[in-house]
């Protein structure tokens, strides 16, 4: 009789493995709460409880969770982008417009894709395509530029925004921008010091910004009373184009004694020729730009400018988009942007009146006992 044991049944069963849950499932189950709760607090939905929310966002951090974006918008339909074309990224203006956009779309959820379109009609067309191939919720166009037929026509089936381009742009996608209170306020501001004979280096000829800011300049130029038909110089919104129009300027006869530029990078590039010229800036010259760039407060001397607020224009334009895109959530914005003057060490006295001040303390300096 065989005295081998029999094999134990313990020992014979297979150990069936532990299955670990990961993504979504792992965040459900440490926050204690469904899928479906997890996937509306990671979507931005408003009626779920703090406390719930809190728990499982505490979950997403603890289990490193990342959702893939690419199953989320084939179950859902929505892929939280929104696409953002600029004309000039290496134009300082535009990334700190970006900051502040992307800022914005972040608060509530979204990502944003970045164009940069180089003032081409073409460019812009393509980069359309090919945002809208990627699934974009929403488009908004900061080209500052009534854009072609191509473009609006492909961007039918989107809620989009854009800057006002156009003397008959309207409605509730249309941002409007009001520059005449900052340059009213640039020009004041030099004829308090003492200046009448104002130049304006102006935007190229066919751009419909520059041509509102020019017109802003002339109302403000009659409105202290001087006339105004030669002293408008037109270049490109480039530092190229305010060497150019400096270089223009230099050639008059007359020097004039102070200079507006319809934008910061021309009034750095002015400001080089001026330098370059042997005149110094206020004393022989003083100079504005527009916009505010952060990069204005560093220049020699740092450059007065009028401010066009890019935190808030950024806000006003996701703010008009996130309303389309979700018209029920909160109405609808309609502030206009507006423009300030900011004051810094570009604009000073013009010569004659720093000679009519010395002239009239030496007379009441011989009246003194």
């Amino acid at each position: 009789m065989s005295t081998r044991a029999k094999p134990s049944r313990v020992a014979t069963k297979a150990t069936k493995p532990l299955k670990l849950k990961r993504g979504i499932h792992a965040v459900a189950d440490l926050a204690g709460v469904s899928i479906s709760t997890v996937s509306r607090v990671m979507n931005g939905a408003t009626n779920v409880d703090s406390k719930i929310s809190r728990r499982v966002w505490k979950a997403v951090s603890d289990t490193a969770y990342v959702p893939n974006r690419n199953a989320q918008a084939l179950i859902s339909g929505r892929t939280r982008l929104i696409g953002l074309l600029v004309p000039d990224i290496m134009n300082p203006f535009f990334p700190e417009l970006i900051h502040g956009f992307e800022q914005a779309a972040a608060v509530e959820g979204f990502g944003i894709l970045i164009g940069s379109t180089h003032d081409q009609a073409e460019q812009t067309a393509e980069w359309v395509r090919r945002m809208l191939q990627h699934g974009i919720e929403g488009l908004a166009l900061l080209t500052f530029k009534e854009e072609s037929a191509e473009v609006y026509g492909l961007l039918r089936k989107v809620p989009w925004v854009q800057i006002e381009i156009s003397a008959d742009a309207k409605g509730p996608g249309v941002i409007p921008i009001d520059y005449e209170p900052g340059i009213r306020q640039a020009v004041q501001h030099l004829a308090a010091l003492g200046h009448r004979d104002i130049v304006f280096a102006a935007g190229a000829a066919n751009d419909f910004t520059a041509e509102r800011r020019r017109k802003a300049f002339r109302k403000a130029m009659r409105e202290i009373g001087v006339s105004i038909e030669s002293i408008v110089y037109n270049e490109d919104h480039t530092l190229e184009g305010g060497i150019s129009a400096a270089q223009k300027i230099l050639k008059r006869e007359v020097l004039p004694t102070a200079i507006v530029c319809s934008n910061d990078l021309m009034a750095i590039g002015a400001l080089k020729v001026l330098h370059s010229a042997g005149l110094h800036v206020p004393s022989d010259v003083s100079l504005i730009g527009l916009d505010d760039i952060h990069l204005a407060q560093f220049t020699s001397p740092p450059l007065s400018t009028i401010r066009l607020p890019r935190t808030q224009l950024a806000e006003t334009c996701f703010e008009r988009l996130f309303q389309m895109l979700r018209p029920n959530t909160r109405p609808p914005r309609g502030e206009q942007v507006s423009t300030d003057l900011i004051v810094r060490e570009s604009t000073g006295f013009p010569r004659h009146a720093l000679q009519a001040k010395a002239t009239k303390a030496r007379q009441l300096a011989q009246r003194l006992p």
